[in-house]
């Protein structure tokens, strides 16, 4: 994930300065952060569609 965010979205971490910490610091333990994601396309869109609308520049 680190490596593909900087090359597809170059401000993303520079905006972001909180995370950008967090994912300097994070290691890799093995586990599946996809485990609990659904799916399902339907529910996936419910989920989608409850979070706040990105900012626009």
């Amino acid at each position: 994930m680190r490596a593909s965010i900087r090359r597809l979205d170059p401000d993303f971490l520079k905006d972001t300065p909180e995370l950008s910490t967090a994912l300097a610091m994070a290691d890799d333990d093995g586990r599946d952060v996809f485990e609990k994601i659904p799916c399902d396309w339907k529910t996936v869109r419910e989920w989608a569609s409850s979070l706040p609308a990105p900012r626009k520049r």
